[in-house]
């Protein structure tokens, strides 16, 4: 059973882009994450200092992606190492984390095909984006795994 806008999300302590302590809750967005049946309403805060908006998502899960970390890093890991694409995510999303990987790679100018070197660099390793490819930790306690939770 799904909480929905329920889901007590905890408040954060600052902005992570400009450290202001003025953040303000900025309703909520639906998310259609990998493995769940319906979308699910992640919170969003807004900073009014730097105007930036914060959307909210479960912890094991990039930003700007809807698959969890753990599938992608098995999708590229075995691709790298020669072998064919996972069947049971589509052959074109794999394909773009690749070439997002290869363009961490490239762009950092770690060595070739070295996918643990580019996580250790803190970097998101299938984003194309180069501005804004950095791991960066949300302040404060991390959030719950996701915004469902089992009947009791």
């Amino acid at each position: 059973m799904s909480q929905g806008k329920l889901f007590p999300w905890p408040r954060p302590g600052w902005c992570p882009r400009c450290g202001s302590t003025r953040l303000w809750g900025h309703g909520f967005v639906l998310r259609y994450f990998d493995g769940c049946a319906a979308a699910l309403a992640m919170k969003r805060w807004r900073c009014p200092d730097c105007r930036a908006v914060h959307t909210c998502r479960p912890v094991d899960y990039w930003r700007r992606f809807l698959a969890s970390i753990e599938t992608i890093t098995a999708s590229l890991t075995a691709k790298i190492a020669g072998g064919p694409w996972h069947r049971e995510v589509s052959r074109q999303r794999q394909q773009g984390w690749y070439r997002g990987f290869r363009i961490q790679s490239l762009a950092g100018g770690l060595p070739g095909m070295a996918f643990d070197v580019v996580l250790a660099a803190g970097l998101i390793a299938p984003t194309h984006s180069l501005t804004d490819r950095a791991i960066v930790p949300w302040p404060g306690r991390p959030y719950r795994r996701l915004a469902a939770t089992a009947p009791p």
